[in-house]
Order: C-alpha cells, then sequence, then structure tokens
C-alpha cells in the first residue's frame, strides 16, 4: 500500500509546477472561505490540480469557490476520484482542463427545491416544466384523436367536430394543469438561470465545455442523478483526461484510509520557493455544521464512495 507521503512525492515530481488541492467535502460558504484563506496563505504555485468529491452543494458558494480558484491560478486541472455532483459540477465547469477516474462521476445541474408538502424531501426544478410538456402532449393527442374520431365516424362538419375535440380535450387536462402553481413556475425558472449564468460565466475562462454542453447540463438530462462518467463527459467538455497513475495513488491513499468517515479540506504543500509576503490574517476560518449543510439534492451515497452527507434540511436553488 502506497502512503500518502509517498504518493504525494510521485505526484509532486509529476507536476511540480503545481499546487494539490484536496476537498472532500459538501459545496457551502463555508468551504470557501477555508480555501480562500489557504490559498492566499500558502499558494506557492501558479497552477493548481484539485481533488474533489462531494455530493453537491450551495451554487453561489460554487460559484465563489470556481472564481476563486481562476483568480488564483491560471491553470486549473480538476481530479475526479468519486462522485463530484451538483455544484461540483459547476466546479468541474470552470477547470481548464477535468481527469476523472474509473470511479468518477459528474451530474447534471438541475435545480433542486423542497417540496412543499414534505419534509426534507425535495424535487427537481425540471419535474414542472416536464410536467407542463406532458399535459401539452397529453392535450394535443386527446384533441387530435377526438377530432378524427368526431370527423371520421360521426361525419361531422370540421369546425363542429374541432368544437366538441376541444372541450373534451379540455375536460381531460384541465385537472392537470390545475395542480400546478405559476408562481413556482416563475420561481423554478429564474432559478435555473442560476446554473445557466454561473456555468457561462466560469467557461469563459477555462473555455473547456463544448458549444451545446452547458444546455445539455442545466436541461437534457432525464434525472438529477444521472450519472455522467468519463465517456459521457467528453461528449460535453474538451479535455477530459484519465487520472494520471500519480494521482491515482494518491487518491488511493487517501480515500481508502478515510472511507466514508467524514469530510476533509487539505491543501498539499511542501517548502517551495516563493515571492509572496507572508499573511497574517488570522486563524484560518473554521467550517460550521451550518456551512456544511448541501443545498443541493442527491443520489443516495455509495457506502464506499468518499463525499460530504447527501442533503440538509436547508433549502437551495441550485443541485
Amino acid at each position: 500500500m502506497t502512503t500518502f507521503e509517498e504518493a504525494f512525492a510521485m505526484l509532486r515530481a509529476e507536476s511540480p509546477d503545481r499546487d494539490v488541492i484536496l476537498v472532500s467535502q459538501a459545496i457551502g460558504r463555508g468551504l470557501h472561505r477555508v480555501l480562500s484563506w489557504r490559498i492566499r496563505n500558502m499558494q506557492s504555485r501558479s497552477k493548481v490540480t484539485l481533488f474533489l468529491t462531494t455530493y453537491g452543494g450551495d451554487p453561489h458558494a460554487g460559484f465563489r469557490i470556481a472564481r476563486c480558484l481562476q483568480h488564483h491560478y491560471g491553470h486549473v486541472r480538476v481530479v475526479v476520484p468519486s462522485y463530484c455532483k451538483s455544484a461540483g459540477t459547476l466546479i468541474a465547469v470552470s477547470a481548464h482542463e477535468l481527469a476523472i477516474g474509473d470511479l468518477g462521476e459528474l451530474g447534471p445541474l438541475d435545480l433542486q427545491f423542497t417540496k412543499p408538502s414534505e419534509v426534507l424531501e425535495r424535487e427537481s426544478g425540471l419535474d414542472y416544466m416536464q410536467g407542463l410538456n406532458v399535459a401539452l402532449a397529453h392535450a394535443q393527442t386527446a384533441f387530435t384523436t377526438f377530432l378524427e374520431v368526431r370527423r371520421g365516424g360521426m361525419r361531422l362538419p370540421t369546425s363542429q367536430a374541432g368544437e366538441l375535440a376541444s372541450k373534451i380535450a379540455c375536460g381531460i387536462v384541465a385537472p392537470l394543469y390545475s395542480q400546478i402553481d405559476p408562481n413556482r413556475i416563475g420561481e423554478m425558472q429564474r432559478a435555473i438561470r442560476i446554473a445557466q449564468e454561473y456555468g457561462t460565466r466560469l467557461n469563459e475562462v477555462g473555455k473547456n465545455l463544448k458549444d451545446d454542453a452547458l444546455e445539455r447540463l442545466v436541461a437534457e438530462y432525464s434525472s438529477h442523478s444521472f450519472v455522467i462518467d468519463r465517456k459521457e463527459a467528453r461528449t460535453l467538455f474538451k479535455t477530459v483526461d484519465r487520472m494520471s497513475q500519480a494521482e491515482v495513488k494518491l487518491a488511493e491513499s487517501v480515500w481508502d484510509f478515510l472511507g466514508d468517515q467524514g469530510e476533509f479540506v487539505h491543501f498539499c504543500n511542501d517548502p517551495a520557493p516563493t515571492t509572496q509576503p507572508a499573511s497574517d490574517d488570522g486563524p484560518e476560518p473554521e467550517l460550521t455544521s451550518i456551512d456544511a449543510q448541501p443545498g443541493f439534492a442527491v443520489s443516495e451515497p455509495d457506502a464506499t464512495a468518499v463525499g460530504a452527507d447527501t442533503d440538509g434540511s436547508r433549502s437551495g436553488p441550485l443541485s
């Protein structure tokens, strides 16, 4: 078994020009504060490799974390050894290149909302949109079917057959539409734009998304838990590598030891020449239990996977 020190030495030899950051944590404001503090006080290189496992979190915090990485580093490589869902995918969008391991997976950027009638249960923001589409398709099918029946079988004039078909179709779909709250739809449409707008801004730097990839990530996947593995990711991103042997060894040395025991943030840094002055910004901020609560809903964690807890009680606009 390769120790962490041995694995890190291998990675340092492979990529001597990169800082290395390990994160297995729900995406939240607390994580943003911790990473900002550590980068400001410990950065020694112009490039970074971020190992990231997470089941999701706050999209606004994910955007701030991604911006922080882009601000401090001229090149960002995100390595995904396991789950990297929701807000984690948003951070991956900001990278110049991705490396996804054999067990690694991203997820869609569809938004998650707390169900009004349920406790600690969530639904996708796309559910309402899909519900509208289903109701519309059902209405169109009902109208066409009854129009053909009335017009052909009963030999009624088109205008009269169309009027009857319209009444029947409306009677069928009215109960479906009565369950849809227009205010809820407006809320979800506005929230869906969060992922679109943040993704667009982050990709302006990394430029690793293909032309239609952001729209697909936001709106086209059928389930929030849809698995975007390395092969699928290559249909979305321009540069998606396998993890290097040194990256695999480092991930194994950390995650095999920790398992699903908890969360961590670690800035790997060895003595290196630096022209940055020492910073005296006070003690490092701590993650609180509130900070750790992800605002994105996620799939249930696998017992062997590493990352944050699936979801807390706090509502969040993106998942």
